[in-house]
């Protein structure tokens, strides 16, 4: 079905430019298939690492085929990597590093590996994987899937932990140690977007409230319309999640949280941010999620339109790794372009404010005054000047750009 990405936003968003003319088609809810899904998610990813992005090879760009009935397949050359344990093999060796896994051979290895990290290979019965049933022909992709996740997630703890969320929330945002502490990696995700988001919603608030004071100061009495329009805007609406999957489905969180890293590189007025999302809504902000991640993130988003916005539980792995990344960037890479938010910018562009309207009065001569007192024509009077431009907060400047030595390189 075709979805008009436009339909009930705001008029100051912006078009996207992928969208020729400005509907992004995707499958109907009753077409989506989430096993098929779950395989070519899976399968994208693991690609990715194991060649890199831009260099996979043409024939595994897209893993399935369709035969002469109409029946779609996994391409023999995919099911012969698999078989083979090669991908599985480089992409662990990528990861865990070390000399554990620098001469890894087989599939059994590859399980070995990941169990010493404290991670399991289960089939969705919780029965361990076998060496056998990697192996085994026809393909058993109940046994892949589980093989590729733990992959992921292998990769995810090497870019996020519990500890690392916490002194990140710390830089930004108080918490009840005994209250909100994550238990785990995912609800430290949550715990991480919901702290960003909330810091968002206080950022926009105070930043009203300045803009506010200022037209209502004496130097703005007579521009009344601003005073109004001010008051009558609504402030964005920063959702807080309670399932991880479920509640980014629509974008909104995500965006948030690239706009505090990234204020200059994602406006907060693009974003479709609404108590109430239409499937419009969502559309057009998960277009905007893939288009920042294929231009600023090494096109680390591995999920389709689809994937998003249906967001079916057997993706957990998959939106997991993908906010892993995400976080990686923005707290540990650091590249320039990541320049968060805050507050102290606007406190001190109050303070300047105070201490101009605070100056000792200048001594005035009769002369000037006098000029004063009749305004050529045409000129303009000094309460019809212009208003002053709206306060921005200049970002804190990040320069640097390093890799710790504890993270994975980017795969």
């Amino acid at each position: 079905m075709d979805v008009d990405v436009c339909a009930g936003g705001d008029s100051t968003r912006k078009k996207m430019d992928t969208v020729g003319d400005g509907a992004v088609e995707v499958v109907p809810l009753e077409l989506y298939d989430s096993s098929r899904a779950k395989i070519d998610a899976n399968l994208r990813w693991l690609f990715a690492k194991a060649y890199g992005i831009d260099n996979i090879p043409e024939d595994l760009r897209d893993p399935f085929y369709t035969d002469q009935y109409e029946q779609e397949h996994i391409k023999p050359p995919v099911i012969k990597l698999l078989l083979s344990s090669e991908l599985y093999c480089r992409v662990c060796s990528l990861i865990l590093k070390g000399d554990q896994v620098a001469a890894l051979q087989g599939h059994q290895s590859v399980i070995q590996a990941l169990s010493r990290k404290g991670i399991y290979v289960m089939e969705s019965d919780d029965s361990p994987v076998s060496e056998s049933d990697l192996s085994c022909a026809p393909i058993k992709m109940s046994a892949h899937m589980p093989m590729i996740d733990a992959l992921m997630m292998a990769y995810t703890v090497e870019m996020i932990s519990i500890e690392k969320v916490v002194a990140s929330v710390k830089r930004f945002s108080t918490f009840s140690a005994s209250k909100e502490l994550p238990f785990d990696l995912e609800d430290a995700m949550v715990f991480w977007i919901n702290k960003v988001n909330l810091k968002m919603r206080e950022i926009t608030e105070k930043e009203l409230k300045l803009k506010q004071q200022l037209l209502e100061s004496p130097s703005h009495q007579k521009v009344r319309y601003r005073r109004d329009q001010l008051s009558s805007r609504q402030l964005p609406y920063f959702p807080l999640l309670e399932d991880l999957v479920k509640d980014v489905c629509d974008g909104a969180a995500l965006l948030a949280v690239i706009h505090y890293y990234c204020p200059e590189l994602m406006k907060l007025d693009d974003i479709c941010l609404k108590e109430v999302t239409s499937i419009a809504d969502s559309l057009y902000n998960i277009q905007l999620l893939k288009e920042f991640a294929n231009e600023y993130l090494n096109k680390g988003f591995y999920l389709t339109t689809e994937d998003m916005l249906y967001a079916p539980l057997g993706l957990k792995h998959n939106v997991m790794v993908f906010i892993a990344e995400l976080f990686w960037w923005f707290e540990i890479v650091k590249p320039d372009f990541v320049q968060p938010r805050d507050f102290q910018e606007i406190k001190d562009a109050r303070a300047m404010q105070q201490s101009k309207s605070t100056r000792p009065p200048v001594p005035i001569s009769n002369a000037t005054k006098r000029s004063f007192m009749v305004s050529p024509a045409g000129m303009a009077s000094p309460a019809e000047t212009p208003l002053l431009p709206p306060i921005q907060s200049s970002p804190e400047v990040s320069s640097r750009y390093y890799l710790h030595p504890e993270e994975p390189d980017l795969l």
